[in-house]
């Protein structure tokens, strides 16, 4: 499974350039804050930062191919021993996107498949897996002046897991802001 979602980003990585013709090309740098989805996990970790980017090309009429990637990574306490924990993910995910053009406030929707990666270490043991999820993602644009532009984003990923006997969901709400440039 780890190999899969490696080959289908790096697939989706190589893909730009011979789409560059095509159309606008962007690049984006984000913060972001996040609010997980499942209960056990709250519990532990609660919500945090994460950071991350975005790449991606416009084909036309609207519709862009995009793909992009995020860290998120937060200390816990186990429920019932209160010991340390920590958990790492690094979502990687591409899909499509759709913007309106011509305008210097885009409204845009996107839905993306991803991988995510994952690793949780405490004196219990360590995990280090990946799982196959999914990105919705809404959004508008402000193009602030030549190639720059301000993105306000939300999105809700949704990732279930069983690395144990515990199945939980990576996934939740997140809200964020990136800086980017269109050529």
């Amino acid at each position: 499974m780890r190999a899969k979602g490696i080959l289908v980003f790096c697939l989706t990585i190589i893909m730009f350039p011979a789409l560059s013709h095509a159309g606008a090309f962007f690049i984006e740098a984000n913060a972001n804050y996040f609010r997980p989805k499942d209960q056990s996990f709250k519990e532990i970790y609660r919500n945090g930062k994460s950071f991350g980017g975005e790449i991606g090309i416009t084909l036309g009429k609207g519709i862009s191919i995009w793909a992009g990637g995020h860290y998120f990574s937060k200390k816990g306490k186990l429920t019932f021993t209160e010991e340390d924990t920590k958990i790492q993910i690094i979502p990687l995910y591409a899909g499509l996107r759709y913007r309106l053009e011509k305008a210097n406030i885009r409204p845009y929707v996107g839905f993306a498949i991803g991988y995510f990666r994952y690793k949780e270490a405490n004196p219990i043991g360590t995990i280090k897996k990946g799982d196959i999820g999914y990105i919705g993602q809404v959004g508008i644009i402000f193009k602030v002046g030549g190639a720059l532009f301000l993105d306000i984003k939300g999105s809700y990923s949704y990732c279930k897991v069983k690395p144990v006997d515990i199945e939980a969901n990576l996934g939740g709400l997140q809200g964020g802001i990136g800086l980017g440039l269109e050529f």
